[in-house]
């Protein structure tokens, strides 16, 4: 990521940075570090655009998967209705049925929790990364203000 690999580049100037006698305060360029800055900015979008591309599968998984439910439903239906020609295969047809509907009710459920369990995981995961880049981003940021 190329919002991470700056912010390393902006630890390695203020590490690097010469510090003044008797003190722990270093001295630093404010343009190159202004300059690193503007680029994290820069990047910062990029990493928004992932994190809705994740949501945009997400909502996509979950469209298929309620697409296939209602297909196994559709089906169930049609199947149901050709199997009621008599009292005794209409009996067997409709507790056949009702396994499918239970069936496929079931199947959509999972599938649905597999996604939704999906993508909470790649959001929480960015999340994360994004609550790291801004922890440091505001640690550089309080560095500088007491660099005055």
């Amino acid at each position: 990521m190329r919002v991470i690999e700056l912010l390393a580049e902006l630890e390695d100037i203020i590490e690097k940075g010469n510090t003044l006698p008797f003190s722990s305060r270093a001295l630093i360029n404010p343009e190159e570090v202004i300059e690193i800055i503007d680029e994290i900015r820069d990047a910062m979008p990029m990493e928004l655009t992932e994190a809705k591309k994740i949501v945009a599968e997400r909502k996509k998984i979950l469209f298929a998967a309620q697409s296939e439910a209602d297909h196994i439903k559709a089906e169930a239906e049609k199947r149901l209705k050709e199997l009621i020609d008599t009292n005794e295969i209409t009996k067997t047809a409709s507790a056949h049925a009702n396994e499918i509907m239970k069936n496929a009710n079931a199947s959509a459920k999972a599938m649905k929790i597999g996604t939704q369990s999906y993508a909470d995981k790649l959001l929480y995961s960015f999340q994360l990364q994004l609550k790291e880049m801004n922890d440091l981003v505001e640690q550089n940021r309080k560095e500088l203000k007491n660099m005055k």
